[in-house]
């Protein structure tokens, strides 16, 4: 099975002994690293670029969808790191959102420029995948998770006020700046699509000062259980139940 993983971090004990390729597309030439995992191909993209420089409001979200749609990808893991708008979800946990609110604002969100197709949103991220990242924390053990939660997109690159914050954790529990548009697109795309993310602090005005140092440690802290939640998951994609995500285009036409 073609299996893509996007994460802004390389994941070295995932992508191993692999080889790089160039996909073009009509969007740009999207660099890939592509590596065996058993049985699979896993087709690995660094969201932010091979620098990891790219800001969140700058990522050719598009290319990167439409490189691994091009490959026959048939699902995708988003790994990102995330602030907690709620209390119940502390920094250093792990989430697997079922939900989002896009409040980005200048960002190409969609493939069809010049059509009318509005995808069902319904289940944004694949059920099925979302259930194999659950099993797996669960079988693991010792992680803090949290089996759903509404991931509510900005657009960045600054981080949000507290006034944002403040309104926002009314209706969503976790923040970050690159779901959006990458779920909508892979949507589009017929592709399954889930995210695992890792919370690396509380959102502004929640505690008292967030610096990138914060983000950082706590990510390389619970990389390895990034990595051994997602081997555990792809292991068992096999098992992975039916869903709707590759649906049928012409139903969402007008």
């Amino acid at each position: 099975m073609k299996i893509g993983v996007i994460s802004g971090h390389r994941i070295s004990g995932l992508i191993k002994n692999s080889e790089k390729i160039m996909v073009e597309t009509i969007f740009g030439d999207v660099p890939i690293e592509l590596a065996k995992f058993g049985e699979h191909e896993l087709f690995f993209i660094n969201r932010h670029g091979e620098k990891a420089n790219i800001p969140p409001h700058n990522i050719n979200y598009r290319a990167n969808i439409q490189a691994l749609s091009a490959s026959h990808v048939e699902n995708i893991f988003s790994v990102g790191t995330v602030g907690s708008m709620n209390e119940a979800i502390q920094p250093g946990d792990f989430i697997i959102p079922h939900d989002f609110i896009d409040f980005t604002k200048s960002r190409p969100l969609t493939f069809f420029e010049d059509s009318r197709i509005h995808v069902d949103m319904t289940d944004p991220f694949c059920p099925a995948l979302r259930k194999l990242l659950v099993d797996s924390c669960k079988k693991i053990g010792g992680i803090a998770f949290h089996e759903k939660g509404a991931y509510l997109s900005t657009e960045g690159p600054r981080l949000e006020t507290a006034s944002e914050i403040k309104l926002f954790s009314n209706f969503a529990d976790i923040v970050g700046m690159t779901l959006v548009p990458e779920i909508v697109l892979a949507r589009e795309k017929g592709i399954c699509y889930a995210s695992l993310c890792v919370v690396c602090n509380m959102a502004t005005g929640l505690q008292n000062e967030l610096t990138v140092d914060e983000i950082s440690e706590i990510y390389a802290e619970k990389e390895p259980l990034v990595l051994e939640v997602l081997q555990s998951t792809i292991e068992s994609i096999s098992n992975k139940g039916n869903c709707n995500c590759k649906h049928d285009l012409s139903k969402a036409t007008l």
